[in-house]
């Protein structure tokens, strides 16, 4: 049973990222004449509200979900996209394994909601009552309950981290269907439907994102969402509420971001965009007001952007506690 006394607890324990923070730790990493880092270091800074963050206990949480608006209406059971990709993660084989090696990031494996569940490997956690989301363009893809549920999972995910302590949090989502979510999420934020995706699809998920704009947050996640956006999503606002920058990824994480401020708009000033990311991964940057570290789309969204992001951010720490 969902308890609305978490979600509220938590949203209420969001305060702003610090200016006064974040410029402290700009001047600190100011001598070695790099913007980029010194921006990396307003946001460090801010989120942690210390003017010389920390970056060395981190994690990278990759979660995974399905969404119906993109289910093969066939059963692929270990040939799925989404199964396949988890097992490269989880056996090494995969760029973000050896990313997050030389980042020094524990790997955390996470499903929130994947087409086949029995399928994925056993370090999977999981933690979705049942398996894909419906078709957003036909149906709600969630109850208002299970979207509920979802964000609780995601906030006591973030809990359970922070007991060892984190400094860092980067996320990655892997899952079919997660871009027409972000389109119908990024349609209900910006309220008209995107520009410049021109196939059926997409029009009509921006559409019916437009339409809803102006509803509550956690009916636009139980209309458009996935267990993968609720469990993102719950995780960010966790991380605000306990000042822990956040490195997001693709726009998966992108749509959670969206609905994470849907919530709490101060969230926004605990994120660190990885990348430009693609499709439409720079309109929710836009919209957001993120500006990203690297400018190019890296990788599919898993993780690997956000784990090659980590190292800089090591730098503004140790050139913030030599300052």
């Amino acid at each position: 049973m969902s308890d609305p006394r978490v979600l509220r607890h938590v949203i209420e324990s969001i305060t702003p990222a610090s200016d006064a923070h974040g410029e402290g730790a700009r001047l600190h990493v100011a001598s070695a004449g790099t913007p980029l880092l010194e921006r990396i270091a307003i946001t460090l800074g801010g989120a942690q509200h210390t003017a010389r963050p920390r970056t060395e206990r981190r994690t990278i949480v990759v979660v995974a979900g399905d969404h119906g608006v993109g289910d093969p209406g066939v059963a692929l059971g270990a040939a799925h996209p989404t199964v396949i990709a988890m097992h490269a993660i989880s056996d090494g084989s995969a760029a973000l394994c050896q990313v997050a090696r030389a980042s020094r990031a524990p790997l955390l494996l996470l499903d929130a909601g994947s087409r086949e569940p029995k399928s994925m490997p056993s370090g999977v956690m999981h933690l979705a009552r049942g398996g894909a989301s419906r078709d957003l363009l036909r149906e709600p893809a969630m109850t208002v309950v299970d979207a509920a549920l979802g964000l609780e999972t995601g906030i006591a995910v973030m809990a359970s981290l922070s007991e060892e302590g984190l400094d860092v949090l980067a996320l990655g989502a892997l899952g079919v269907g997660a871009d027409v979510a972000s389109l119908a999420l990024l349609g209900a934020a910006l309220g008209a439907p995107p520009t410049g995706f021109s196939d059926e699809v997409a029009e009509l998920a921006g559409a019916r994102g437009a339409e809803l704009a102006g509803a509550s947050p956690l009916e636009l996640l139980a209309t458009f969402g996935g267990g993968d956006t609720a469990v993102l999503a719950g995780m960010m606002l966790a991380a605000a509420a306990t000042n822990v920058p956040v490195v997001i990824d693709g726009y998966a994480t992108g749509a959670a971001a969206l609905v994470a401020a849907a919530f709490a708009p101060e969230v926004a000033g605990y994120l660190v965009a990885a990348h430009a990311g693609t499709f439409t991964m720079p309109r929710i940057l836009a919209h957001l007001g993120l500006t990203p570290i690297f400018d190019v789309g890296l990788g599919h969204g898993e993780g690997t952007g956000a784990a090659m992001v980590l190292p800089m951010l090591d730098q503004v720490a140790a050139l913030a506690a030599q300052g």
